[in-house]
Parts: C-alpha cells; sequence; structure tokens
C-alpha cells in the first residue's frame, strides 16, 4: 500500500471533514468478513457492537484485531495524518485506534444524530444498495434517502449548519469526534453497509486549548 493517501476538505462550518477513498482491498477484506461472520452466530455474539451504539440497525460488528491489522489500521491512520496536516498544517506523531466496526443498514433503519469517543472519527461505506427509494412526495427536487448528515451549530446568514452527503462506495469521511452526525433511512432492497472508528492523536494537538509560548 502506498504511503500517501488523497484527501479534501471539506469546510461548510467550524469543524472540517476530510473525505478519502478507501482501497478496494480492504472493503474487500471487509466485506468478506462480515459475509463470513454472517453464518455463524456465536461469533456474531461474541462481536455485537449494537449495545454500545445508538443505532437503530440490523447490525453493528466489531472488528477483531486480525481484521484491522490487515491494511485497515495503516491505511485509516495516513488518512488521519494527512487530514490534520491538510487542516492545521501540523503532523501528528501518535495514532492510536480505540475501536472499529461494520454497520449494516437495511429498509427503513437509521442512525439517530450522535457523536463518537475519542479525537477524531471516520464513517465509509464498502456496500451500497442499488436505489435509495424514491421521495414519498414526487416534486421534491432532492432525494435525502440513504444520506449521512454532519450537523453543527445553527443556521445564520452565510452559515449552514448540515452538510449532507450520499454515500458512494469507496467514500471515506474523518471528522472531530464531536462533530454531531446522523443517517437517513433508506427505501427498497439491499444493504447500506458501512465502517466507522474512533481514534487518539497526540493530545498537544488535539487540545487547543493547552499552554502555548
Amino acid at each position: 500500500m502506498s504511503n500517501q493517501v488523497e484527501i479534501s476538505i471539506h469546510k461548510p462550518f467550524g469543524p472540517r471533514i476530510g473525505q478519502g477513498k478507501i482501497p478496494y482491498e480492504i472493503i474487500d477484506q471487509i466485506n468478506n468478513f462480515v459475509d463470513e461472520i454472517s453464518e455463524n452466530q456465536t461469533e456474531m455474539e461474541k462481536l455485537n457492537a449494537g449495545p454500545q451504539l445508538v443505532g437503530e440497525v440490523s447490525q453493528e460488528i466489531k472488528l477483531p484485531p486480525n481484521i484491522i491489522n490487515l491494511g485497515l489500521i495503516d491505511y485509516v491512520s495516513k488518512l488521519t495524518k494527512a487530514f490534520i496536516l491538510a487542516s492545521t498544517g501540523r503532523e501528528i506523531t501518535e495514532f492510536r485506534l480505540i475501536s472499529a466496526w461494520v454497520v449494516r443498514q437495511y429498509q427503513g433503519e437509521y442512525n439517530p444524530s450522535h457523536w463518537h469517543d475519542g479525537h477524531i472519527s471516520g464513517a465509509g461505506y464498502i456496500k451500497l444498495p442499488k436505489k435509495f427509494g424514491e421521495n414519498i412526495q414526487e416534486n421534491k427536487s432532492n432525494n435525502f434517502n440513504g444520506n449521512i448528515n454532519f450537523i453543527h451549530g445553527s443556521r445564520q446568514f452565510l452559515s449552514r449548519s448540515i452538510k449532507t452527503a450520499k454515500p458512494e462506495v469507496g467514500d471515506i469521511y474523518v471528522f472531530p469526534n464531536y462533530l454531531m452526525h446522523s443517517v437517513n433511512p433508506f427505501y427498497g432492497e439491499g444493504e447500506r453497509r458501512s465502517i466507522s472508528f474512533n481514534a487518539f492523536v497526540d493530545e498537544n494537538i488535539f487540545n487547543v486549548y493547552g499552554l502555548r509560548n
């Protein structure tokens, strides 16, 4: 895997949001693991992350170290480093993954507004349905089914409070842990499968209230 990752920075409001692309080999590794583990009820119970998470979804699966270490941790650490460097001009020397998990979402399911632990969080997409369903009202110009929403502050003149994005397989967003976000339900066949992670970085970079000369 290359030592360089591409990242674009979005600043729709105060906190920045980084956007990258998950390598296809990592997508395949995690999808294969999820498909295989789904056939083993005992292992599914061991890896069930649902009680610790807020999603109203079918399954939330903790990723074990042997899957994380195949390439995911290397990629998200490089992505986080690029995100913080592009946002602050500072290079992190520490990246400590707290947890990573898969969210399996089906028709009518959703994730309410919430935030994460740690310093930095991420959400990316590894499998999506062909369609998210049509609008209930035919005259609506935008369709937000299945979208992720990033929420900060309140809408004011020259200030947005919500950035919404339609998922594409391979897209991954990285953002500060406190940034509120939610996932809309979709309608129709198929699965919306995503991965998420939380991590710590250098405390002296995260803690903007620390003493500075």
